[in-house]
C-alpha cells in the first residue's frame, strides 16, 4: 500500500463483542436491578437509579447504551430512547419530544393524556410549540409511565440536548426517587455553560453512578483486532494500532478498515501501513475519501453534515444544489465509503464522522451553508425553529427579517420558560444587529432573559439603554422592569434617580406598561422607598378600578396599600380591597403570570389581615396555575410554597409546616432563587421560635431577608444583641403616622423586648404603647392581641388581668394557635398571680392543651410551672388518632386509604412524592398503622385523642 487513504467498503456483520467494559457493563445491570424491586407501594424505598457514561467521541459510550437497552429488553424493563441531535440545543423540549412521543402516542395522542401530563400535551402536536407547562407535564409523564411498570429512559449524545430537556431529566431523577426509573445519559465532557452544570448536577446525585470508560489496553486492542481480522494479530501490531489509535474504539476500527478490506494481516508487514489517527487524522482520511468520490459526492457530505443526520434526502440535495436523482446515487457511494449509514433519511456512520466532513468546508464556508440552509428551509414553509438553528450559526447580515424571526421565537421561548435558548437567540439578534428603531425591543426582551439566566449587570445596563431611548411604551416596561433589578440588586441611588424619570413619565394610562409601573410606584410611596411624588399618581377611585387584567388586579392590591398607608382607609375596607382583588378569577382559561403573580400578593396580605380563610382558598385555587407555570417563573411557585409554608406554621402545624419547608428550600437552591432561599431561612426561625428555641430561631432568621430590618432584628433580639437589634430597626422618634412596615410587622413590639433587655423600661413601655396604638387602629386581630399581651407585661395584677381579657376576647376566634395559645399562657399566670386561682387554672389547662398539642415545649414548660403554682396538675396531652391528623395529612390518608398512589395522591395535590410520603409516614405513627391497608379501618374506627382543625 501506498499509504494514501482510500474508498473503503463498510464493515460487514454484527460489530465483536465489546471488550475491557466489565465495570460498565456490570454498573448498567446494576442500575436495573435497581429497578426491578416492585413498585412504588410494595418496593423498597429509593428505587430510582442514575447513570451517565462520560467520555471523549470514539471510546464506547453509544455501544454501553446499545448494551443497557438489550439488557432492559431481556429483563422485561420498557426503554424510551433518543439521541440528542447537534442542532437541537436550540430546539427547546426536542429531546422530550423524541423521548417520549413513541409512549404517548402508544397511550392515544395528545389528546389522550390527563392530569398532569395533559399539560405537555402541546409538545407532541404537530405546529404547536412548546407552552408553559410542558415541564411539569412530561415529569409526570415519566412519574406516570415508570408507576406502570419499570422504565428505563436513556440519552445519548446528551452533550448536544436542548438545557429544558435536561433539566426535567434532572427534577425527575431528584424527585421520582420512589418509583422504578432509570435515567441513562451518555455524553461528551463539555464545557457548554447551560448544558455542564446539568450534566453535573446528574452525576453527582447520592444515587448515581458515573462511569468513564477507559481507553484501551493492549490486551483489549487485541481482542477487538482478532475480531475485525479473523485471527490472532501479532503483538507488534497490537503495539502499534494501541499507540496509534491512543485506545479510542472508534479511532481504532478506522484505522484498520482499510487494511480489512484489503485482505493484509495483522502482521508487522500491515504496521507499517498504519496512519497516526485521532480527530484530525480522520479529518484528512474524510478528505481522502471525498476527494476520491468526486466534488458532487463531496457537496452533498458537507449539505448532509450542516442540515444534521435524519434530514430527508430531498433536502439535502437542494443544499448541495444536485438532482434529486444524482443524490441518491451520490449518497449510495458515500455510504459504501462508511461515511454515511444511511441514505434517506441521510445519517453519518457515526458523529465524528459528521464532524470531520464539517471540517473539510473551507474557511467562512460552514457559517454560508447554514445561511443558505436557512434560506431553504424558509421558502420550504419549514418550522420557524428550524430555521432558527441555522440562522444562529449563520453570519450577521444586518437582515431585519433575521431579527424578528429571532426575536418572535425567543419571546415563546421566554413565555414557555426556556430562558437559556430565548438568551441565545436575543444575544444572536443584537449582533445581526436589529435598525434603531428595532433594538430597544430586542434589548427589552434581552434583559429579561439576562435577568432571567443570572446576568444582572448587563440587564441593567440594557433596561437603562431603553428607558432613556426608547419610545414611550417600551421606556415604561423597562423601567418597571428596572426598579425590581435595581431593589434586587439592593442599589438604592438607582432606584431613587429612576423614581424621578418614572415620574416624568406620568405612566398612568391603561396599557399594561403603565398599569405595572404605576404599581410599583404606589408601593414604593407607601413604604417611603419614593419622595415627593406628584398627586396625579393617586388620583383614582378604588371602588371603581377595573379588574379585567392581571396588571389591573395588582394595581388595586397596590393601591390598597398606599391607602392604608396614608390612614385612607379603615382595616375593613382594606380587607374588601383585598377580597375584590382576587374575586372573578378567570376559570375558563389558564391565568396569566400577572393574574397569578397578583392573587399571590392578595393571599399574603389577606393571611396577613387574619383573613386566613380566603388567602387559603386563594393559594387552593392557584395550585394548578403555579404548577403550570413553574417552568416559565419559578418565582411563582417559590412563592406559593413560601406562602403555603407560613400559613401552615401560623396554624401550629409544625410537622406539616417542615415537611413542606424541605421541598421549598430544595426547590429555591435548585432554581437559584437566592431571596427564597433566604425566606426558607426566616420559616425555620419562626419555627423554631414557636417552639422555644431562641438560639436557632436567632441564628435562622440571620440567615434570612435581613434587609427587611424587622427579620433582622429579630433575628439579633433572639441572639443576645438587642442594641444592634434596634439599630437595624431604625425606627422613626414621635408618633408620626406608622409607616407601612410599621402596619405590616410588628416592629414596636421587637423594639420594646429590646429596651426591656438594656434596662430601659420605660422605652420599653413607650415602644409598647406605640404598637397597641397601631393595632387598635389597623389592625389585625392576632396583632392587636400579642400588643395587649405585651403592654400588660408592664401592668400591675389588676390591670394586666383586664389587658388580658380583652386580648383573649379579640384572639378567641383566631387560627393561628400558637398565638391563642401565648395569650392563654399570660392570661392565666396573669390570673394566678391576682389571686383568682381557679379561673387560672381553668385557663392555665387549657393552654398546655395547647402547647402541649402544638409542640410548643418552652412554653408548655412555663405554664406548667404556673398551673403547678395555682394548684392544678397538670395532665398529659395525647396527640394521636384521626383527630391529631392536620388537614393535609387526613387529605393524603384518605386517598391513600382508597387506593391511590403516592404518585397519584403527588400529582392530584400539587405536591411532591416526598411530601406525601413524609405525610403518610406521620398519619403511620398518630394511627399506629404499618401499612396501606390498615388506614381505611382506622380512619373510620380511630378518632380518640387528636386536635380539632381551626
Amino acid at each position: 500500500m501506498d499509504g494514501r487513504p482510500r474508498v473503503v467498503g463498510a464493515a460487514t456483520g454484527r460489530p465483536p463483542a465489546m471488550v475491557e467494559r466489565t465495570h460498565e457493563l456490570a454498573a448498567l445491570a446494576d442500575c436495573l436491578r435497581g429497578i426491578q424491586g416492585g413498585g412504588p407501594d410494595g418496593g423498597p424505598s429509593d428505587t430510582a437509579r442514575v447513570v451517565v457514561v462520560e467520555g471523549v467521541a470514539g471510546i464506547g459510550k453509544t455501544a454501553l447504551l446499545e448494551a443497557a437497552r438489550e439488557m432492559a429488553a431481556e429483563a422485561g424493563v420498557r426503554t424510551l430512547w433518543a439521541r440528542a441531535r447537534h442542532l437541537a440545543a436550540t430546539a427547546p423540549y426536542d429531546l422530550l419530544r423524541r423521548l417520549l412521543g413513541p409512549a404517548v402516542a402508544a397511550r392515544g395522542g395528545p389528546g389522550a393524556l390527563t392530569g398532569a401530563p395533559a399539560f405537555a400535551a402541546p409538545l407532541f402536536i404537530p405546529g404547536a410549540g412548546s407552552d408553559a407547562g410542558v415541564d411539569y407535564g412530561c415529569h409526570w409523564l415519566l412519574a406516570a409511565l415508570a408507576e406502570e411498570g419499570s422504565l428505563l429512559v436513556a440519552v445519548d449524545d446528551a452533550h448536544w440536548a436542548d438545557v429544558d430537556s435536561l433539566r426535567v431529566l434532572c427534577d425527575a431523577a431528584e424527585d421520582l426517587r420512589t418509583i422504578p426509573l432509570a435515567i441513562l445519559v451518555a455524553a461528551r465532557p463539555t464545557a457548554d455553560p447551560a448544558v455542564q452544570p446539568l450534566l453535573a448536577r446528574l452525576a453527582t446525585l447520592g444515587w448515581a453512578s458515573l462511569v468513564r470508560p477507559a481507553p484501551l489496553t493492549e490486551s483489549g486492542a487485541a481482542a477487538v483486532l482478532r475480531g475485525a481480522f479473523g485471527r490472532a494479530p501479532d503483538e507488534a501490531f497490537v503495539r502499534a494500532c494501541t499507540q496509534a489509535s491512543g485506545g479510542n474504539v472508534f479511532y481504532l476500527r478506522e484505522l484498520i478498515r482499510p487494511l480489512v478490506a484489503a485482505g493484509l494481516p495483522p502482521g508487522v508487514s500491515a504496521a507499517g501501513e498504519l496512519a497516526a489517527t485521532g480527530p484530525d487524522a480522520l479529518v484528512r482520511t474524510v478528505q481522502g475519501r471525498l476527494g476520491e468520490l468526486g466534488e458532487v459526492a463531496t457537496r452533498l457530505a458537507q449539505a448532509a453534515a450542516v442540515l444534521g443526520d435524519d434530514t430527508p434526502l430531498w433536502q439535502v440535495s437542494a443544499l448541495a444544489g444536485i438532482d434529486a436523482g444524482r443524490a441518491g446515487h451520490e449518497a449510495a457511494r458515500l455510504a459504501a465509503a462508511a461515511i454515511l449509514a444511511r441514505t434517506d433519511p441521510a445519517g453519518f456512520n457515526h458523529p465524528l464522522v459528521r464532524v470531520a466532513v464539517e471540517h473539510t468546508v473551507g474557511p467562512g464556508g460552514l457559517g454560508a451553508l447554514h445561511a443558505r440552509a436557512a434560506r431553504l428551509l424558509d421558502d420550504a414553509a419549514a418550522p420557524a425553529r428550524q430555521v432558527v438553528q441555522h440562522l444562529i450559526l449563520a453570519p450577521p447580515t444586518g437582515s431585519a427579517q433575521t431579527v424578528r424571526l429571532l426575536t418572535d421565537e425567543a419571546r415563546q421561548d421566554l413565555a414557555a420558560g426556556s430562558v437559556t435558548v430565548a438568551h441565545q437567540l436575543l444575544q444572536r439578534a443584537l449582533a445581526e444587529p436589529p435598525s434603531a428603531s428595532a433594538r430597544p425591543a430586542v434589548l427589552l426582551a434581552l434583559a429579561e432573559s439576562e435577568r432571567a439566566v443570572g446576568e444582572p449587570a448587563a440587564a441593567r445596563a440594557h433596561l437603562i439603554e431603553v428607558a432613556e431611548t426608547g419610545p414611550r411604551e417600551l421606556a415604561i416596561s423597562a423601567m418597571a422592569e428596572l426598579f425590581e433589578l435595581l431593589y434586587a440588586l439592593d442599589d438604592q441611588e438607582g432606584a431613587t434617580r429612576l423614581h424621578d424619570r418614572a415620574f416624568a413619565a406620568k405612566p398612568y394610562g391603561a396599557s399594561a406598561a403603565e398599569l405595572r409601573l404605576r404599581a410599583q410606584l404606589l408601593v414604593h410611596v407607601a413604604t417611603g422607598l419614593a419622595k415627593n411624588a406628584p398627586a396625579e399618581l393617586f388620583d383614582f377611585d378604588l371602588g371603581s378600578l377595573p379588574m379585567e387584567s392581571g396588571e389591573q388586579r395588582r394595581l388595586l392590591l397596590c393601591a390598597a396599600i398606599h391607602c392604608r398607608a396614608a390612614d385612607a382607609c379603615r382595616p375593613d375596607e382594606f380587607l374588601a380591597h383585598l377580597r375584590r382583588s382576587v374575586r372573578g378569577l378567570p376559570a375558563d382559561r389558564p391565568l396569566t403570570y400577572w393574574e397569578t403573580l397578583a392573587a399571590l400578593e392578595a393571599a399574603a396580605y389577606l393571611a396577613s389581615v387574619e383573613a386566613m380563610a380566603d388567602a387559603e382558598a386563594v393559594l387552593e385555587r392557584l395550585c394548578p396555575d403555579v404548577a403550570r407555570l413553574r417552568g416559565a417563573a419559578p418565582d411563582l411557585q417559590a412563592e406559593w410554597t413560601h406562602r403555603t409554608v407560613l400559613n401552615t406554621l401560623r396554624r401550629g402545624r409544625f410537622e406539616e409546616a417542615l415537611a413542606r419547608l424541605d421541598y421549598a428550600e430544595e426547590f429555591a437552591g435548585r432554581h437559584r432563587l437566592a431571596v427564597y432561599t433566604g425566606l426558607a431561612h426566616y420559616a425555620r426561625g419562626c419555627l423554631h421560635l414557636e417552639r422555644g428555641d431562641y438560639r436557632e430561631a436567632g441564628r435562622e432568621l440571620l440567615l434570612g431577608p435581613v434587609e427587611a430590618g424587622v427579620i433582622g432584628a429579630l433575628g439579633d433580639l433572639l441572639s443576645g444583641r438587642p442594641a444592634q437589634a434596634l439599630a437595624r430597626l431604625a425606627l422613626p422618634a414621635g408618633a408620626a403616622a406608622p409607616t407601612e412596615r410599621e402596619i405590616e410587622f410588628e416592629a414596636h413590639l421587637v423594639a420594646s423586648h429590646a429596651h426591656e433587655l438594656l434596662g430601659d423600661r420605660d422605652a420599653a413601655i413607650r415602644e409598647a404603647e406605640r404598637e397597641l396604638a397601631i393595632r387598635r387602629r389597623h389592625g389585625p386581630s392576632f396583632r392587636l392581641a400579642l400588643a395587649l399581651r405585651r403592654r400588660a407585661s408592664f401592668a400591675p395584677a389588676r390591670g394586666a388581668v383586664a389587658l388580658l381579657e380583652e386580648a383573649t376576647r379579640v384572639c378567641a376566634g383566631t387560627p393561628r394557635l400558637p398565638v391563642l395559645a401565648r395569650v392563654q399562657a399570660s392570661h392565666g399566670a396573669a390570673l394566678r398571680r391576682a389571686g383568682r386561682l381557679r379561673e387560672a387554672r381553668t385557663v392555665l389547662a387549657e393552654a398546655l392543651d395547647h402547647t402541649g398539642r402544638l409542640g410548643m415545649t418552652r412554653l408548655g414548660r412555663r405554664v406548667a410551672d404556673d398551673l403547678h403554682a395555682a394548684g392544678g396538675r397538670p395532665r398529659r396531652t395525647r396527640v394521636t388518632g384521626v383527630g391529631s391528623l392536620t388537614d393535609s395529612q387526613a387529605t393524603v390518608a384518605r386517598l391513600a386509604a382508597a387506593g391511590r398512589t403516592n404518585r397519584e395522591i403527588a400529582e392530584g395535590l400539587y405536591v411532591s412524592i416526598k411530601t406525601v410520603e413524609t405525610h403518610l409516614a406521620a398519619v403511620y405513627r398518630k394511627l399506629a398503622v404499618t401499612r396501606r391497608d390498615q388506614l381505611e379501618p382506622a380512619l373510620a374506627g380511630n378518632s380518640q385523642g387528636g386536635y380539632p382543625d381551626a
